[in-house]
């Protein structure tokens, strides 16, 4: 099991921009606060151009926590054209549900305060704040502050902030993202873990049986 500990939400130096979804969950945060008191589009623009952002950043940790050190660099540099994420998570297979959830059983196992990662609701989100993003389209008066299109944006921010919370763990002082290295997974696990990826008749109480099973036959050696 690995993790990285991020920055902390309520307190970090403001003066650079930094790519980390904590960081761009403030600034959005911010940008929100300046454009309600101001009646501002833009901001709540900008706001939704860091909340995508944020989940982007996020879905791109969690490829990395799961992969070898030694493949990191080629990883962020395929990330960068057009899907490059979700071709990536679609490759390497860390983004998958049945990933995620043989993920969470491991940790629901020993004991560790992580679960699934529904990139599938990230995906959904990001789809949503493309529409304030991409607004080229929208009319002058859609593109109020007050207008119902531009206040729907605010409850849509929220949300997004909500599931990155809720897609971290919170050891007390930090936001922190756990993952596991696919390379480092017991063999009888990884043979498992091919087994519940193409058995769809396989249920999640049978997997966790199974790696319970596992890890008992490890230390008994």
């Amino acid at each position: 099991m690995t993790n990285e500990k991020e920055l902390k939400m309520d307190s970090h130096r403001r003066e650079f921009r930094e790519n980390n979804y904590i960081y761009l969950k403030r600034q959005a945060e911010e940008l929100l606060i300046f454009a309600e008191k101001h009646k501002n589009s833009n901001a709540l623009i900008y706001a939704c151009l860091d909340s995508r952002i944020a989940l982007e950043t996020l879905d791109l940790k969690k490829i990395l926590l799961s992969a070898d050190s030694s493949e990191i660099a080629t990883i962020i540099e395929d990330s960068k054209p057009k899907n490059g994420i979700e071709k990536i998570g679609k490759k390497q297979g860390s983004l998958k549900e049945k990933y995620q959830l043989f993920y969470q059983a491991v940790c629901e196992i020993l004991g560790v305060n992580d679960k699934y990662y529904d990139f599938k609701a990230s995906k959904e989100l990001q789809h949503k704040l493309s529409t304030y993003i991409h607004s080229y389209y929208m009319t002058q008066e859609e593109i109020n502050y007050d207008s119902e299109i531009m206040q729907n944006a605010i409850l849509l921010i929220n949300e997004v902030h909500n599931f990155i919370k809720s897609s971290l763990y919170f050891d007390g002082k930090e936001w922190v993202a756990h993952g596991t290295k696919i390379a480092t997974i017991p063999e009888d696990d990884k043979i498992l873990l091919e087994e519940w990826k193409n058995n769809s008749k396989m249920e999640y109480d049978e997997l966790k049986l199974k790696l319970k099973e596992n890890l008992m036959f490890r230390e008994k050696k």
